[in-house]
């Protein structure tokens, strides 16, 4: 299991994760996701390299029937989960209308 799925997990409960691909392509993670919410779903694509200790370059496209989002950063885990939690709050947001 990798880190995006491991954060969905644990701080979305309410999402039900389905990992597609996970892979170590030489320092490179990859995660291709299949996350669904009450009839919804979105599939997200993530993948880090470790620049040096604690710091990450990464990058993430999430997309579903309503919209696509596409980041890419820079940062330690805890500016990557920030990241992200803000961009999977947005997805969420648009799956609903708001």
């Amino acid at each position: 299991m990798g880190y995006l799925s491991e954060m969905l997990r644990g701080e979305y409960g309410n999402l039900d994760v389905r990992e597609v691909y996970s892979a170590k392509l030489g320092e490179t993670d990859v995660e291709i996701l299949e996350v669904s919410a009450e009839g919804e779903k979105f599939i997200a694509m993530f993948q880090s390299v470790p620049v040096k200790e604690d710091l990450y370059k990464w990058s993430i496209i999430i997309t579903s029937a309503h919209n696509t989002r596409t980041l890419k950063g820079m940062d330690s885990l805890d500016g990557i989960k920030l990241a992200l939690k803000s961009s999977i709050d947005a997805m969420m947001a648009g799956m609903k209308g708001e």
